[in-house]
């Protein structure tokens, strides 16, 4: 499992953009364990990362989602990180420590998305990598044209399987997201 040190190394603030740090401050009081505020403050969660997703600045971050949504109290368990391009809130479960996303075109159903931040923090590096491999085969524009190369697909398949199993199950965000590149 990758570590914030690792990921502030690996992440590429000139290709990819910059990495936004919490302070302890803004960390105390987050229902998570102490690894999970260390990630947050040292290595931290990029401003915005492949495959469009934008992640909140220290005001919101860990907030419960019912009070940055202005949603029912059922949903105090999770605490805002950011969002999917649908602007889906990403979320981590208070406790469990497991990373989704709350589909709001499905009443806001749970899609999980990877079994810790640091798991995230690395697939995140990873699908950056891949596109940087496609980008390498196709050109420029690989992504933007959906001409991403088998081989980079199945690395990145492997990678993540490597990581997390558990991210490549049922309708998971990365498994809708590896399907998105074959279409």
């Amino acid at each position: 499992m990758i570590q914030p040190e690792e990921f502030n190394k690996k992440w590429d603030v000139s290709k990819d953009g910059p990495l936004i740090k919490f302070n302890d401050e803004d960390l105390i009081n987050l229902n998570v364990s102490d690894e999970v505020k260390r990630f947050l403050a040292i290595g931290g969660l990029p401003e915005s990362s492949p495959p469009y997703l934008e992640f909140s600045s220290s005001q919101s971050i860990g907030r419960p989602i019912s009070n940055v949504l202005n949603m029912q109290g059922v949903f105090r368990k999770y605490l805002f990180l950011g969002s999917t391009s649908y602007g889906d809130p990403i979320c981590i479960i208070e406790q469990e420590e497991k990373i989704v996303f709350l589909n709001s075109s499905n009443n806001y159903e749970e899609v999980f998305i990877n079994s810790s931040l640091n798991q995230f923090a690395e697939c995140l590096l990873l699908f950056s990598k891949m596109i940087d491999k496609a980008i390498e085969v196709n050109g420029e524009d690989a992504l933007i044209d959906n001409d991403i190369p088998e081989s980079a697909i199945n690395w990145l398949t492997k990678e993540f399987n490597r990581i997390d199993p558990k991210c490549l199950e049922n309708d998971s965000f990365w498994v809708v997201e590896i399907e998105n590149l074959t279409n």
